[in-house]
């Protein structure tokens, strides 16, 4: 999990370093920013003076000073706090993004029975005019028809719901099937894609720029890459820049951007 920004209290700062010349407070600060991104500092003084950008001689020097503000191990009890912190809450984020999707795919799936319901009804109204009419249900026949409930709705079932609901506003089945494809027959990453797709103002065209996202992280994924995810998101991983799933959005550099790179809120 990588860490796009780290808190930082001036004043609880300033008055641990008081003592620090400006040549170890730069030391420090470079140390606490590599500690956070990488969960940990490495116990080779060549390696910590790499990261401090100062000569080994020079790091030699002051490395008693700023071993005071370690434990054994060169472990930061203030940063692995904050980093604790952090995951919870992305971890909460996350849920919340999951249950979020969740309910919309039940919202539409209960929308698509009601029309398809209703359908039914019109096109054998006459018929039924002149049918006996059935008998009440009984109490045991009412439970295994009502047993089914919107909890029970898998991730594949979602996908088919929205599906019918994208056909309706004009994009192909075959479109919807070539991104389930592309995400290697995942329903839960396509289902938020398709989620995306319906509310936006063209959702062919939306689904379309996807796609071809998609197709050319797949033919052109560097080492490491995910190619299952925009070019985008790789791109800028590859350039060391962090982007984080956040929902059904992306996370990156302070911004929510959508899976064709737009940005849609902070």
């Amino acid at each position: 999990m990588s860490h796009p920004w780290m808190p930082f209290y001036p004043g609880d700062y300033l008055a641990d370093t008081v003592h620090l010349s400006a040549l170890e407070h730069g030391v420090y600060l470079m140390l606490n920013l590599h500690y956070w991104r990488h969960e940990g500092l490495p116990p080779e003084d060549a390696k910590l003076a790499r990261i401090s950008r100062v000569p080994l001689d020079q790091w030699m020097e002051i490395r008693p000073t700023l071993a005071e503000f370690f434990e054994p191990g060169w472990r930061h009890k203030r940063i692995e706090a904050e980093l604790t912190t952090t995951k919870e809450k992305y971890q909460k984020r996350a849920a919340a993004g999951r249950q979020g999707g969740l309910a919309s795919g039940q919202a539409k799936q209960k929308q698509t029975n009601a029309q398809a319901m209703l359908q039914h009804e019109a096109s054998n109204g006459k018929a039924q005019l002149n049918q006996p009419q059935p008998q009440p249900q009984s109490h045991k026949e009412k439970s295994q028809s009502e047993a089914r409930t919107p909890a029970d709705v898998s991730d594949e079932e979602r996908f088919w719901a929205c599906l019918n609901g994208l056909v309706a506003k004009g994009v192909s089945r075959a479109r919807c099937m070539q991104l389930l494809e592309l995400q290697s027959g995942d329903f839960m990453e396509a289902n938020r894609v398709l989620d995306l797709a319906e509310q936006a103002q063209n959702s062919g065209a939306y689904l379309g720029k996807v796609i071809r996202n998609l197709q050319q992280s797949s033919r052109a994924s560097p080492p490491g890459a995910n190619p299952h995810v925009p070019a985008w998101v790789n791109e800028k991983r590859a350039a060391g820049i962090a982007v984080d799933r956040e929902g059904k959005h992306w996370r990156c550099q302070g911004y929510l951007l959508n899976d064709t790179g737009d940005e849609v809120g902070f």
